[in-house]
């Protein structure tokens, strides 16, 4: 049998058309002629050259089938014969008991490449839905405070870029984080601290290093004081599961995966981009919901109406669509486009979590 392809003889990178002659008539060795073909117009190439060793089948390095992509087959002193025709390879491997790769085997079974496609898409989806968030949320909880402080900006950044200095009353200020001291107290392990600015429209965030911000235009708009602690409720449920972190962690994960599945970094465009993207608002709508979810909690504990945590979130989405209304934005985002769920799902959310409660 012969097996056309190129000849590489190791010393040069020159390559020459080249065939292999093989003899199955040894059970164990065989013999192989790299002979350079000439162009002639005959059926049978000439041979100008006439270099035939024999080699012990088990000393050639063949390289596994992959679809249809050349094959290499090194022997000799870096000696390399690289062929397109993988069937004759297939053919000489069966004859000396050398059987075909798995992936060869898989790919060359439609059921296997269906039963494969499937598992690849439950592993992937295995992987997005628990394996990203819990080996996240696992690295979170194992990695040393001050470490995990680093994740995300911290005030004086903010100070410098987004914050004003707050324009509220001192004494109003005062009455607030006296309002919260007892709460802070009690999740001294955070490290929580009260902070006051303007220059942004009404919110509260957290930072990872303890810093709680809640904005001049957050604390006007609230009807109660007991909505400013739900909202402390919340942020203390993202100080205390890690949020940022875990988001930071995620996000570099979902990175690395994309990367992995589409070959580099610079594959990672729209295409790409719009999943991940997706993914990543996903990921913190879930958040959020542990947030809402730790300061109903606490409300709870604290003996205050449930309600205060529903009321408050919908003053925030009324304030945010008069603000959208007003800039000519269109206010009907789709869910899965929001960082945070919607306010009629958190206040059922209240209601569910009520209802529990008094089950």
């Amino acid at each position: 049998m012969k097996i056309n392809g190129y000849y590489l003889d190791g010393q040069t990178s020159q390559r020459q058309a080249a065939f292999l002659k093989i003899d199955f008539n040894d059970k164990s060795r065989l013999k192989v002629s790299v002979k350079p073909l000439v162009d002639t117009s005959e059926t049978e190439p000439e041979q100008t050259d006439d270099s035939e060793k024999t080699i012990l089948f088990r000393e050639l390095v063949i390289s596994s089938r992959l679809g249809n992509t050349p094959r290499e087959i090194s022997f000799g002193n870096s000696e390399l014969f690289v062929s397109e025709d993988n069937d004759s390879i297939d053919q000489m491997n069966e004859h000396f008991g050398n059987k075909n790769s798995f992936i060869h085997q898989l790919e060359s079974k439609m059921t296997s490449v269906i039963v494969a496609s499937a598992l690849t898409v439950v592993i992937i989806w295995g992987l997005v839905v628990y394996g990203i968030p819990e080996s996240a949320k696992f690295i979170a909880n194992k990695m040393p405070t001050h470490l995990s402080e680093q994740f995300g900006s911290s005030l004086d950044i903010l100070d410098k870029t987004v914050f004003d200095p707050s324009e509220l009353d001192v004494e109003r200020q005062t009455q607030i984080i006296v309002l919260m001291a007892p709460f802070l107290n009690q999740h001294q392990d955070l490290n929580p601290k009260i902070n006051f600015r303007s220059g942004m429209k009404a919110n509260a965030l957290a930072l990872p290093n303890g810093d709680i911000v809640f904005t001049d235009d957050f604390v006007k708009l609230v009807e109660n004081d007991e909505q400013l602690l739900a909202v402390l409720f919340h942020e203390l449920g993202h100080l205390k599961h890690k949020h940022l972190a875990r988001r930071v962690l995620q996000d570099s994960m979902i990175t690395l995966m994309v990367i992995l599945i589409t070959g580099d970094i610079d594959s990672i465009d729209l295409l790409t981009g719009i999943p991940t993207l997706i993914l990543d608002l996903s990921y913190s709508r879930e958040f959020e919901v542990e947030a809402d979810t730790y300061a109903l909690e606490q409300l709870h504990q604290a003996n205050i109406p449930l309600e205060r945590f529903s009321s408050v979130m919908q003053l925030l989405s009324d304030y945010y669509h008069d603000e959208i209304e007003e800039g000519d934005f269109a206010s009907d985002i789709p869910n899965f486009l929001m960082t945070h769920p919607a306010t009629k799902d958190r206040i059922l959310m209240t209601e569910e979590f009520k209802a529990k409660l008094n089950e």
